[in-house]
Order: structure tokens, then sequence, then C-alpha cells
């Protein structure tokens, strides 16, 4: 059966054709992951729905309280303005993220609607307390990305509802952010570990701590325990007792205890963790991904980038 492509002009008119179709449509927005899962034939709706005719998801909006991305926000365009000089560990994540090429379409809207845990914009957002517009014909609600997530790629939007913007809240004095993560290369990898932090400090005191892990659970979550513990000291202090007591935080102690093939395998040791990557499966990989371009290079007549 054929796909019907279908490209509103105005977001009343996407959310027509959404109550229309419902879930045999598939929103498209940058593309980057819907792309993919189209062409590797995961999925095969009866509706592809673009969004991208519709103008004023560019926007981004700054107010006193809150700092508003519409859904078609890219990475580049938050990248280019002023939002991020406020939050750093917000730019840290968006700089981990893919390329630029890639950057350039895919959005942080598009990021939290694919709900996958090892996503580095989405742990980020998560620590800031950030939150979903969801629009649909019967009105608009705003939900916490805390319950935002169901499950890995899934979500509680309904499918007649369209994510329009994410909104984030203005940091107050004495508050910062910061990102980190763990992964094999500095660039165009997926984290194994990703930490997004925002703190606040009453004097030389932490007063609120958010803290975000992803890659760790079926969805990005907060190390509550930890987070507990971190309110009243020091900074200096925290990082002592962060580095003794983040082992004991049951959600990352979880992924350790029961690491996939998708994930590093660890152990404990003395409070460090080392870990030990699943070479033989990477090689493997490697061996397949060698054979298939010589099986391209030889079809193609010999010819580099023959088809």
């Amino acid at each position: 059966m054929d796909m019907l492509f279908l490209r509103p002009s105005t977001q009343e008119e996407a959310l027509a054709l959404l109550t229309q179709y419902k879930q045999d449509a598939m929103i498209v927005a940058g593309g980057t992951d819907a792309v993919l899962r189209l062409t590797q034939k995961k999925t095969a709706p009866a509706v592809i729905l673009s969004l991208d005719a519709i103008p004023e998801r560019h926007e981004i909006a700054v107010s006193d309280d809150t700092v508003r991305l519409a859904s078609g926000v890219t990475y580049n365009e938050l990248l280019a303005s002023d939002v991020l000089r406020l939050y750093r560990g917000l730019r840290e994540a968006v700089l981990h993220l893919a390329s630029p090429a890639i950057r350039a379409v895919a959005t942080p809207v598009g990021n939290i609607c694919t709900a996958a845990p090892a996503a580095d914009c989405t742990t980020m957002l998560f620590a800031l307390g950030a939150s979903a517009v969801l629009a649909s014909n019967r009105g608009e609600r705003r939900v916490p990305l805390d319950a935002f997530f169901v499950s890995t790629y899934k979500t509680i939007r309904e499918s007649d509802e369209l994510v329009t913007a994410i909104e984030i809240p203005a940091l107050r004095p004495g508050e910062g952010t910061g990102y980190c993560r763990l992964s094999r290369r500095k660039a165009q990898d997926i984290g194994k570990i990703l930490i997004g932090c925002r703190v606040r400090l009453d004097g030389d005191r932490i007063a609120e701590v958010s803290l975000s892990l992803g890659a760790l659970n079926p969805t990005v979550v907060h190390a509550a325990e930890l987070e507990g513990l971190l309110v009243g000291k020091t900074p200096e202090e925290a990082l002592a007792l962060a580095a003794v007591t983040y082992p004991a935080e049951q959600s990352f102690a979880r992924a350790i205890t029961k690491p996939t093939s998708r994930t590093p395998s660890a152990r404990q040791s003395s409070g460090r963790f080392r870990w030990r990557w699943p070479m033989r499966k990477e090689r493997e990989h490697e061996s397949f991904i060698c054979s298939q371009r010589k099986k391209c290079f030889l079809r193609g007549g010999g010819r580099r980038g023959a088809r």
C-alpha cells in the first residue's frame, strides 16, 4: 500500500489531520530518527505528516519565568541563540550531539518524542526540570519530562497530540548547570553514562540540586538518593561525597549489575567502577561492516562510490 504524504501549513491543519488519522500517521519534523526507521523498514505508516511547512515552529521565546523552544527549533538554531549562554550544561549537551550536519535538522522536541534513554539533550533537559507542551483539538497541556517518558521509545503523547514546544524554567540567582558523559569517543558516539546537573547555592551551601542519569535505564531518571545527600553540603564536600556514594545509587547499580549487549559491562571494585568494553562483539561488527563495504566495492566494478 502506498504511503500518503501530507504537509500542513498551520498547526491547526496538522491537528485536524492527526485527529483524522491518529495512530496511522507518522509525524516527521527533522526526520533524523523517523527517516532512519523508514529506510530500515522498522515502520510502515499509512500516512506521513511532515511539519516542516509550519513557520511558527522555529520560534525561541524568552520570558522572566521560562525559555520556550518551539517544536521546529534545530540544535544549530539553539546554538546560535543567546539562550545557551545562560544554560552552560545544555550547551555542553548540544555540542556532544552528533555532527553539525545532523544538528542542522535535528530538534530538541524530536529528541524527547523519540524517548531514547541515551540522548544527551534529553538528559540535560530532564535535570533542568523542562516540560513538554502538548496540543490537540481537545486543548493544550504541559507535562514535566519526568512524567512524559513511559519506557524506551515510548511517551504519554496521545495519537491525536502534537508536542508543540519545550518549556525550560528560568535560572534563579545562585543557580548553575553542568553536563558530562562517559563514551568511547569525544564526538559522534552514543554515551554510556550521561549526567545532567542543575544546582542552586545559598551562600556556600547547596540549597537545591537536580541530577539526571541517561543511558542507564529504560528512560532518563533522577539520581534521587544522591540529590538528597548533597543538599546542605559545600561544593567541595559534595564532590567528595558523590565520589563515594554514587555507586550506591540504585538506578546506577541496576544498570551495571545487569549489563546488556548494547552497553559496556562493569563491575564494582573498592567503591569505583572499572569498565570493560565487549571488544569481541565490536571486532565482529567491524569485520561485518568491512565485508559489506568490500562487496559493494566489487559490485560497483572497483570504482569508489559506484552504486
